[in-house]
């Protein structure tokens, strides 16, 4: 283990990968494991990790002592992840299992419980104090200097993407993991952290962490200029040319707004289902419905005809917008990040 006075950020990076990849072959009458390397998560600008563990555990008492006769785990220990990185060109999203395509949801890969997306093991190295991670010659000579924190078994449980102005466009995923094992001294040939049902290492493969760097996304980071929302409505015969102007319900017209933010929240949370005769969850699956929310702050130039009663008497109709979150490239051609909600 190496010796440290402190650990900075100059000394981390972080990885994903698949939660198992047991090859199922045979050789010499032993399984052979095949080995897997990790993908690095790029942009990454802050991550942190809580573990409860007093929360899973139960006092256990009886008449005659005052004290606890003692203290039983009656609950799984689930440490919760928090990351965040600036948005580039989705590359960190589909690392994650998010899904990039203009036919498909976002997050169609968790909906159908596809088991390559919905969960990963994180891995964050810890490289020698006083080198930067991103350092090549040092990563392959000062090895045994290195430590690694590996999480099995993440879920996503929330992703939010922030675009504001005069800041850099960026995404906070929020996961839940199902263990954490501690490496010391190396970043390859390390056992892969994720567990079955029953508690045990999902398979015996192997796991490695290739030299770090900072990427070669075709964007730095993405800017605010960089971002457009739109708002339609085939339901206003004017949305054409005036924008969305909310028809009977009135007030912002939004064909004619300055956004100055706008974020959006994908709640993924997960119910665990446990059994009798099992020490862990036999699954986790999603919970709906699955309510994504959108929040605009905007100045205000024009105003709509109408009346808020349509929305409170529900006789709005089928007054809806499309509302499109279009990120670009620096040329400003290809769409590299867009979202689409409708909302009344």
């Amino acid at each position: 283990m190496a010796s440290r006075t402190r650990i900075i950020s100059q000394n981390k990076a972080v990885y994903t990968s698949p939660t198992g990849w047991y090859n199922g072959a045979e050789v010499n009458g032993e399984f052979a494991y095949s080995g897997i390397n990790a993908h690095q998560l790029h942009r990454v600008d802050t991550f942190s990790f809580d573990i409860d563990i007093a929360g899973a555990r139960q006092d256990v008492r009886e008449f005659g002592q005052l004290a606890r006769i003692g203290t039983v785990t009656m609950a799984e220990v689930n440490p919760s992840i928090n990351l965040g990185y600036y948005l580039g060109d989705g590359e960190n999203e589909l690392a994650l299992g998010f899904v990039s395509s203009t036919s498909n949801q976002m997050i169609s890969g968790f909906l159908s419980e596809d088991a390559t997306r919905r969960e990963k093991n994180i891995y964050v190295l810890t490289a020698k104090e006083g080198e930067d991670a991103f350092n090549e010659t040092s990563f392959s000579n000062d090895y045994r200097s290195h430590d690694v924190i590996g999480f099995g078994n993440c879920f996503i449980t929330n992703y939010t993407a922030n675009f504001s102005v005069g800041e850099i466009p960026r995404a906070d995923v929020t996961m839940e993991a199902s263990n954490v094992v501690f490496y010391t001294g190396n970043h390859s040939g390390l056992k892969n952290p994720s567990i079955n049902t029953d508690g045990a290492r999902a398979d015996s493969g192997f796991f490695n962490l290739t030299a770090p760097d900072t990427g070669s996304m075709n964007v730095l980071v993405l800017r605010p200029n960089d971002v457009t929302v739109t708002f339609e409505s085939n339901a206003i015969s004017t949305a054409a040319t005036n924008g969305y102007s909310a028809g009977k319900v009135g007030g912002v017209h939004f064909g004619d707004i300055a956004v100055q933010s706008c974020s959006i929240d994908i709640p993924l949370s997960r119910t665990p289902i446990e059994s009798l005769g099992t020490e862990r969850a036999y699954a986790k699956p999603l919970d709906f419905p699955i309510d994504v929310t959108m929040s605009i702050s905007t100045v205000v130039k024009n105003f709509a005809a109408g009346a808020l009663e349509y929305v409170l008497t529900g006789t709005a109709e089928s007054n809806k917008a499309t509302i499109g979150v279009r990120v670009k490239n620096e040329e400003g051609t290809d769409c590299l990040y867009s979202v689409e909600e409708c909302c009344s």
